[in-house]
């Protein structure tokens, strides 16, 4: 039992480096498998070694075996000549206060371990895992062999005799070593190959992001600046065109450009490229404005607007950005109800420090598929849209420390459920000193 014990416990030993490089580099960054960080290798290999050699494995017979090994040879072919001998140098620190025949002959074993290893070392990297796999297959090959040839002379010369049992023992014991070997190396190219799938998948991800805006961008700028075009060229060719008309097409051509304009202004607000000015703002005076501008717009489409709106309701934040953000929300709400008989309605809650809107409507309701997927650029559930306008929402609400939820059932309405802190006066002068400090030191600079 205690020899199972001892045996898990050195192969957590040379599980260490390996695991310990992945969290503390791989990890971090995918693109870090690019470049080896030496350091890590050598300080986790130099510890493993270590700690294999202080808790050995006995075997029988006052025979100890352990598989400091495992992580010279990774020492030396995965960070080079100088990680492997500082590992090196750390088991002769360990050992030098007991150089009895038995550490003596430890000693050079480990010395020939290192002269393989150096030798494995030129061209690892651009090994295939095949290869790898075989060099630690002959690494072992090769530990088997000096052992064997060095206990059958020690035993010749009569300086310690071996049995066949022993010599069994040993050799069942480096088969072990080798297989393990095997696996770390296996499990250390695993990891690689790995970062560096993610590391290609990140450049690929973005290079889709950057060509699918691209492409969004130009689709729908495209369109109003088709139409002003065409606008103007009638203007410039038409020589009977009265005053009205060409009022009326200045008119549309202003109205496209404006909203070629709202499109960018969505793109750079997802991008997060828009500064936000904090500031205290009466929250109550901006639902009833906002109620009465979309009040037309809600007449066109038979919808009726109710409100219950709490009095005195303050909350720090960019006006014109939380206005986007109920527009967003009030404007799906009225375009999601039927053609007759809509309701949106608007409900302010106070819960402690917090102020809860609801805006709930009547209109077709969504799946719950399609509620988890709200906010994911270019998803969208209206015919014609970019699908950005509730990213940009979202974002805005993050941006201003609140959340937004939705409940919905099918054809039975759905209710937004936007969060945000109420306003205290000590938010204010924090964000005052802010400022103050940040163009103080523009000032410096």
């Amino acid at each position: 039992m205690d020899l199972i014990k001892d045996i898990f416990l050195q192969v957590a030993f040379i599980l260490f480096p390996i695991f310990s490089y992945h969290l503390f580099w791989l990890s971090k960054d995918p693109s870090h498998v690019l470049k080896p960080n030496k350091v890590i290798i050598t300080i986790s290999t130099a510890t493993s070694s270590l700690l294999c050699i202080i808790w050995p494995i006995e075997i029988v017979d006052g025979i100890v075996f352990n598989l400091q090994a495992i992580p010279l040879f990774i020492s030396f072919v995965y960070a080079g000549n100088l990680a492997g001998f500082l590992t090196l140098l750390t088991t002769f620190a360990y050992l030098i206060h007991s150089l009895n025949f038995q550490w003596f002959h430890f000693l050079l074993f480990i010395l020939a371990y290192s002269i393989y290893s150096i030798s494995m070392k030129k061209n690892w990297h651009k090994k295939r895992i095949k290869q790898k796999l075989f060099s630690s297959f002959l690494y072992g090959v090769y530990i088997l062999v000096i052992a064997l040839s060095s206990f059958t002379i020690v035993s010749a010369l009569n300086f310690y005799h071996t049995s066949v049992v022993n010599l069994v023992t040993l050799s069942v014991s480096i088969i072990i070593l080798t297989f393990i070997l095997m696996i770390a190396i296996y499990l250390i190219e695993y990891m690689r190959e790995n970062a560096l799938l993610r590391n290609e998948l990140v450049k690929a991800e973005k290079l889709s992001i950057v060509s699918e805006l691209a492409a969004s961008v130009a689709h729908e700028v495209r369109n109003p600046l088709t139409v002003v075009r065409g606008f103007i060229q009638l203007i410039g060719n038409s020589t009977d065109t009265n005053i009205i008309q060409r009022k009326e097409y200045m008119d549309l051509v202003i109205s496209e450009l404006d909203r070629a304009q709202s499109i960018i202004t969505d793109y750079l607000s997802l991008a997060g490229k828009d500064y936000i000015s904090k500031e205290k703002i009466h929250l109550t005076n901006t639902l009833r404005d906002l109620t009465i501008l979309l009040t037309s717009y809600a007449n066109f489409k038979a919808v009726t607007f109710d409100y219950n709106i709490d009095d005195h309701i303050y909350v720090f934040g960019d006006e014109t950005k939380l206005k986007q953000v109920f527009i967003n929300i009030m404007k799906n709400s009225i375009e999601a109800v039927p053609e007759a008989g809509g309701l949106v309605t608007v409900k302010t809650i106070l819960k402690e420090e917090n102020i809860i809107v609801k805006i709930t409507d009547n209109g077709i309701g969504m799946t719950k598929d399609q509620i988890a997927r709200l906010g994911e650029p270019y998803y969208t559930l209206k015919e014609t849209g970019t699908g950005l306008g509730l990213t940009v929402t979202y974002s805005i609400l993050k941006n201003h420390g609140g959340t937004i939820r939705y409940h919905s059932e099918l054809n039975k309405g759905t209710c937004a459920i936007v969060t945000l802190p109420l306003f205290k006066e000590n938010l204010l002068i924090t964000s005052n000193q802010h400022f103050d400090k940040k163009e103080t030191g523009q000032l410096g600079s």
